[in-house]
């Protein structure tokens, strides 16, 4: 692992976000033991709402956050958070390693995403990545991500094997809701020409209605290109 290096030491101001006392107090040691790479100026929140209160009222450098508290849920308060201040870097530092969690928290807006097992050395280099406008992922964490994107490219290859062109196109304006009528009028073909496609995608997808074909398209990531 590549450590980022800084010329001189940082003075970073930090909001440690989590509902367990015994998990902030850890944090704060691991990061009271890197003081002579970067010294912390440290505060806590026992929940979200707490950590927009002290939001509002200070600007931090850096928040780290778990993703399950009472309350609002830490996806949502990131998403409080970088409405109001959208330059603050945010780390989520959880016990969750499920694709799903990762990936709600990455599209919250989080730059970095650890596991609770980190040592003080990754901590250390998560922080100064992110601070320096990088990301950074815990290597369970990299590995899970790399999957998904590996199945995505399976999954669009194997439509491509399945559907053609023309069909794609039209399970694409089908999820962004456009009627039969609409679609024939955007390709200029006759509504029967349609009706014919968007049966032979409920043959082809093994689903029964148009709901079916609206998450078969984003199940295969059609919508983000």
């Amino acid at each position: 692992m590549r450590e980022i290096n800084f010329k001189t030491k940082d003075v970073v101001d930090i909001l440690i976000i989590d509902d367990h006392k015994l998990v902030r107090d850890g944090l704060k040691i691991m990061l009271e033991s890197l003081k002579k790479f970067i010294h912390f100026k440290i505060q806590e929140a026992g929940s979200g709402e707490d950590a927009l209160t002290k939001i509002y009222r200070r600007n931090f450098d850096l928040a780290i956050i778990d993703y399950q508290m009472p309350g609002i849920s830490g996806v949502e308060t990131i998403h409080r958070i970088l409405r109001f201040k959208p330059e603050l870097k945010i780390l989520v530092l959880s016990n969750y390693d499920e694709l799903s969690c990762i990936q709600n928290m990455i599209d919250a807006g989080a730059k970095g995403y650890v596991l609770k097992n980190i040592e003080p050395p990754e901590m250390l280099n998560a922080i100064k990545a992110i601070r320096s406008d990088k990301t950074y992922y815990s290597n369970d964490v990299t590995i899970k991500l790399l999957e998904f994107a590996d199945e995505k490219t399976s999954q669009k290859m194997h439509l491509e094997k399945t559907l053609t062109n023309r069909q794609i196109q039209v399970l694409k304006m089908i999820a962004m809701e456009m009627t039969n009528e609409e679609i024939a009028q955007e390709l200029f073909v006759d509504k029967r020409t349609i009706d014919t496609h968007r049966q032979n995608l409920k043959n082809k997808l093994h689903v029964k209605n148009t709901a079916g074909l609206v998450k078969a398209a984003y199940k295969l990531h059609l919508l983000e290109d």
